[in-house]
């Protein structure tokens, strides 16, 4: 719904909200069998990119993870995560072999804001490779970044396999 005046335009009277999505539940309302696979795990300090929008500073300790998600054992989401172990310190004694660190950090870290980024980007060899794709294919990417009362918690890079179809709903139906 919006409100129009001649001179200001669309005013929204509402405000939509965007619940983080579960790549297990995306893969199973496919009808397909959910796959992980962990591709690397180690605690450094990030790249200055990813701690001047992530850390309040450039000597903060996060936890890298890289992770293939499958869907029916083809490539379904290539994600690449840190997490700030200063806002999420339980996830340091985390090995994410089992358990994506996505899901972990909805059941164990709470945010309280996000940021979302939508682009199509070309495929690198490495993610050409893991997505089993050419390189330069366009991949449709999902930059999500979230808090917790103004400090980071995680900064997520999600590359999707060509062809995969994002759906969102908007308000509930009737």
């Amino acid at each position: 719904m919006s409100g129009r005046t001649a001179s200001n335009g669309l005013h929204p009277v509402s405000r939509a909200t965007v619940d983080i999505p579960v790549i297990r539940q995306e893969v199973g309302a496919l009808g397909k069998t959910y796959g992980y696979r962990r591709l690397t795990h180690a605690t450094s300090l990030p790249p200055e990119g990813v701690a001047r929008r992530l850390c309040s500073s450039t000597t903060c300790p996060c936890l890298h993870v890289a992770a293939l998600h499958l869907a029916s054992g083809k490539p379904f989401v290539l994600e690449d995560r840190w997490v700030n172990l200063q806002t999420a310190p339980a996830a340091a004694a985390q090995d994410f072999e089992t358990t994506n660190a996505n899901e972990w950090l909805l059941a164990h870290v709470p945010y309280t804001h996000g940021e979302i980024r939508l682009s199509a980007l070309a495929a690198t060899g490495d993610e050409a490779r893991l997505l089993e794709t050419e390189p330069g294919a366009p991949l449709f990417v999902i930059e999500r970044l979230t808090w917790d009362h103004g400090r980071g918690v995680t900064l997520a890079r999600l590359c999707s396999a060509p062809g995969h179809l994002i759906v969102t709903q908007l308000g509930t139906a009737p």
